[in-house]
C-alpha cells in the first residue's frame, strides 16, 4: 500500500490477523523497510481520517448496491454476459460466446473495451472479463454514466457480432 501526499509517496504496510492467530505473529521475525517512518505514519493516519470523515465505506457500500443492480440488468439483457460480480467497487463482467458452454469471448472483451474507451471510459483490459475498479469517492451520477457507457458498448458489440 502506498499513501501519497503529493509530490511524495510513502510505503505503508499493515497486517491484520484474527485473534486466534495473534500468537503466531509473535513467533515470526518481521522486518520493515521504513520501520515506522513518522512521515509515512502521518500520511497513513491522514488517509484513515479522510476515509472516516468522507464516509467512504458507506459510499462504497452504496456504490456496490447500485453496481450490483445495474450488472444484473446487463446480465439479463445481454446474451454475451455470462456472469457478473461486484464487491464494493471491484467489479467483473464475464463475456461468453454461449451461456451454456461458458466459452470465453475475448474478442468481444477487446471490442467492448475499445467502444467504451471511445465514449470516455477506460479500465485495464482483461480478455473476456470486463474488470473494473472505480474510485470509492465516485458519486452515483458518475457511476450511472459509467454503467450506461458499458451497457451501450456491450449492446453495440453484440449487434456487430450478430447477437
Amino acid at each position: 500500500v502506498q499513501t501519497c501526499a503529493l509530490p511524495i509517496c510513502f510505503p505503508v504496510t499493515a497486517m491484520v490477523v484474527r485473534k486466534q492467530y495473534a500468537d503466531s505473529v509473535d513467533r515470526i521475525s518481521a522486518s520493515t523497510s521504513y520501520g515506522g517512518n513518522p512521515m509515512a505514519c502521518a500520511a497513513a493516519l491522514a488517509s484513515i481520517e479522510a476515509i472516516l470523515d468522507e464516509n467512504l465505506l458507506e459510499n462504497a457500500q452504496r456504490l456496490e448496491r447500485f453496481f450490483l443492480k445495474r450488472l444484473e440488468q446487463m446480465k439479463n439483457s445481454h446474451p454475451i454476459v455470462g456472469d457478473v460480480r461486484c464487491k464494493g467497487c471491484l467489479m467483473g463482467i464475464e463475456l461468453v460466446k454461449d451461456r451454456n458452454t461458458k466459452e470465453p469471448f475475448e474478442e468481444a472483451g477487446e471490442q467492448i473495451y475499445v467502444k467504451a474507451f471511445q465514449k470516455g471510459l477506460a479500465w485495464i483490459p482483461a480478455g473476456h472479463i470486463l474488470r473494473m475498479s472505480p474510485p470509492i469517492v465516485m458519486n452515483l451520477d458518475v457511476a450511472a454514466k459509467c454503467m450506461d457507457i458499458i451497457d451501450d458498448a456491450i449492446g453495440e458489440v453484440e449487434k456487430a457480432l450478430g447477437y
